[in-house]
């Protein structure tokens, strides 16, 4: 059982966490619009997209140093406030060039959040697989539901209303984070690692590589399936009780389909205390990347149920590299790690949304799907790697 110092630090990163991902999922539901508003197409869409998700990952890298050294919390503050402004700061714009920045200052903002808060995690609660699902859960129905409130409020309000939203909760959750403590964090960082630590951290580290490399497939998958999910649906999806707005329909069924990736996240983070990660990991990658093709060969009623298994399963695959990392991250290199993995999940991750852009334009929306595919297919080679490196490492000890 938790307690309340742990339950006030899981109740603040589970809010930024919903949050962050309303900041990072905004733009996607918006591109039909966007496309119109600014006659442009999906390439140049996908670059905007781009511009956030990169600087989302860039960021985090230097912010996963800056955790053990700054604080951690004060980078959770530093996010909620940066993004908040340059999102409220979308009413005034009126250009695609000048959209682009706004999104790029918000997306560096929120990059101290993910190495801020998962550091925060890893230190101060002993539950760490309960409470990265928790983590993850709340991340999950921000991404589910940004589609549709997005959606809804951009047709009803026009499209800079969903980005004054947001950032206005963001301002609020800022203003509620300095009532939360500090938690320092330097002098565990400082501590070097005994003599008779330095194999198991060479072991450790080694393993922790071929994580990042197979979560840098994953971040891939992730943001392509993403941006074109709610313009795909909207294309393929039609039921006569939404009424016949693509930008609605797209945004209600992207949420219905991604809702039960809280549901993975909160299984992942259950199991993860149990049962061996890596093979879970393994085989939450394999079925995401079957259901991925699905979803590209489908339409209808079947195009909804592959999806909402591909979300289950794929962000399933969250905690349990958090899980992962935290288990074997010596306690001075936890910032450094969350840093260095987020900035592969969403900065190298990036690219996939001006690639997806440029597919769609070329091939149409379900080539993205296809090539989503074979993004998961490599992280599933990768994974498939580390169950046999940690095998052999178990061996070694025996």
């Amino acid at each position: 059982m938790m307690q309340p110092a742990e339950r006030k630090i899981l109740r603040l990163t589970s809010g930024s966490h919903f949050l962050v991902h309303l900041f990072e999922g905004a733009i996607p539901p918006l591109i039909p619009i966007l496309v119109v508003t600014f006659e442009t197409n999906y390439f140049t869409m996908g670059l905007i997209v781009t511009v956030f998700s990169y600087l989302f990952g860039f960021g985090s890298l230097p912010s996963g140093f800056l955790a053990a050294r700054l604080g951690p919390r004060r980078l959770v503050t530093v996010y909620l406030l940066g993004a908040g402004v340059a999102s409220i700061a979308v009413f005034g714009v009126n250009s695609l060039p000048a959209y682009g920045v706004m999104m790029g200052l918000a997306g560096l903002a929120a990059s101290t959040y993910h190495p801020a808060a998962n550091t925060l995690i890893s230190y101060a609660i002993r539950q760490k697989g309960t409470a990265f699902g928790i983590h993850g859960i709340t991340g999950s129905l921000g991404t589910a539901s940004v589609p549709a409130v997005t959606a809804v409020v951009a047709s009803r309000l026009g499209w800079q209303a969903p980005h004054v939203l947001y950032g206005v909760l963001g301002v609020a959750l800022a203003a509620y984070s300095l009532r939360v403590p500090e938690y320092r964090t330097a002098a565990a960082a400082a501590q070097p690692p005994a003599d008779s630590a330095q194999a198991d951290t060479r072991r450790s580290i080694a393993t922790v590589a071929v994580l990042i490399v197979s979560a840098g497939a994953l971040g891939l998958a992730y943001r392509g399936v993403i941006t074109f999910l709610p313009s795909y649906m909207g294309e393929r999806v039609q039921f006569a009780f939404l009424g016949d707005d693509a930008v609605t329909i797209g945004g209600l069924v992207a949420t219905v389909a991604l809702l039960s990736g809280a549901v993975g996240q909160y299984v992942a983070g259950r199991l993860v205390d149990r049962y061996p990660a890596e093979r879970m990991y393994l085989i939450a990658i394999s079925v995401a990347g079957l259901f991925a093709f699905v979803m590209a060969r489908t339409s209808g009623t079947i195009l909804v149920a592959a999806a909402i298994v591909f979300a289950l399963f794929n962000f399933g695959t969250q905690p349990m590299q958090n899980y992962l990392l935290a288990r074997n991250l010596p306690s001075r290199l936890q910032g450094a790690g969350f840093g260095i993995h987020f900035f592969v999940v969403f900065g190298v991750g990036s690219a996939a949304a001006a690639i997806a852009g440029f597919i769609a334009d070329r091939y149409g929306l379900a080539a993205v799907f296809y090539a989503m595919t074979l993004c998961l297919a490599a992280g599933a080679i990768v994974a498939a790697y580390l169950v046999v490196l940690v095998r052999r490492s178990a061996l070694r000890l025996t």
